[in-house]
């Protein structure tokens, strides 16, 4: 199975950036950054990232070596004219990492 979750929407990234922002604040996240790179790209991509301080705690919890992990990073962005949102599936990101160093999330 991939660590990537990415959806593709028929809404455009304006509206797709406008209801993530609502499911950040609905999920008690919040927005760290939002870094917007269009000029580095032909197409359209915003990177946000967010963060749950109960979760972020628990996650360094288990390790500090973990710290790489944070925040999380949900992307926005075109392509081939489709609007996408992806994500590296946490869980998976630290289950890895965890088994290489140590076995934290055991």
């Amino acid at each position: 199975m991939s660590n990537l979750y990415i959806k593709s929407s028929q809404l455009s990234v304006g509206e797709v950036i406008e209801k993530l922002k609502q499911a950040v604040i609905d999920n008690q996240f919040g927005i760290l950054h939002v870094f917007d790179i269009k000029q580095t790209l032909a197409e359209e991509c915003h990177i946000f990232e967010v963060c749950n301080p109960k979760i972020a705690k628990d996650i360094l919890g288990k390790g500090i070596n973990l710290a790489i992990m944070l925040p999380c990073r949900i992307s926005v962005y075109t392509q081939d004219n489709v609007t996408k949102v992806g994500l590296a599936l946490p869980s998976k990101q630290i289950s890895q990492l965890s088994n290489a160093n140590g076995g934290y999330c055991h």
